[in-house]
């Protein structure tokens, strides 16, 4: 593997946990959010828009587990297995939240 992708790969497997926790996080709380719309504010329309959303946030969590695929994660190089485990715990949990 050339150096400059194996050093990107590294770099992925040390920004993809934060960045798939805050993306599953965010996407519950904003999913929530639509018990939160008044009756009389609950259109078609805000439905619409809110499901919409909903799909560019699963995107972006789906985009994240193909990232965390390419890059091999968990990788070789991490120490230790426990690092390993939270981060196999991780794509586990993003790819069962999809499934929901």
């Amino acid at each position: 593997m050339p150096q400059i992708e194996q050093g990107m790969r590294q770099d992925i497997a040390v920004f993809l946990p934060d960045a798939m926790k805050t993306a599953i996080q965010s996407y519950i709380r904003f999913s929530e959010d639509e018990a939160t719309i008044p009756d009389n504010e609950y259109t078609p329309k805000t439905f619409k828009e809110h499901h919409d959303a909903c799909k560019v946030c699963i995107a972006h969590i789906e985009l994240l587990i193909k990232l965390a695929k390419w890059a091999d994660i968990p990788p070789p190089e991490l120490e230790g297995e426990l690092e390993n485990a939270i981060m196999q715990s991780i794509i586990e949990n993003a790819q069962a939240e999809l499934k929901e």
